[in-house]
């Protein structure tokens, strides 16, 4: 995700359609860490905010899922416990959250 390219930057005037879009074509390989822009929206925007970072997802995937810090959820993604979709959802929920007052006070 760079501003460098306009259509993978996310910016609090984006629609949450838009969100989810840049985030479904963000660069998220199963297992990779390293330069993982999707862990790193998990690490720095949304664990500060949040109690539990919830996964929901079918049964026949696992079932849902609730990881407590940051850690838990980078080693389950590792170990490739946790799908980048399913990742890139959960952020993408996540992310709405958060960015909702500002993109209403942006309207």
């Amino acid at each position: 995700m760079s501003s460098s390219i306009p259509e993978s930057l996310i910016s609090v005037s984006d629609s949450e359609e838009e969100i989810r879009a840049k985030l479904k074509k963000a660069y998220c390989l199963e297992g990779e860490v390293e330069g993982n822009p999707i862990l790193e929206i998990a690490r720095l925007v949304v664990f500060p905010r949040i109690k539990s970072f919830d996964v929901e997802r079918p049964e026949k995937f696992g079932g849902n899922v609730s990881f407590a810090n940051y850690p838990e959820l980078e080693k389950a993604f590792a170990e490739k416990k946790l799908h980048p979709m399913d990742l890139k959802n959960s952020v993408g929920n996540y992310l709405i959250q958060i960015l909702a007052p500002a993109r209403k006070a942006s309207r």
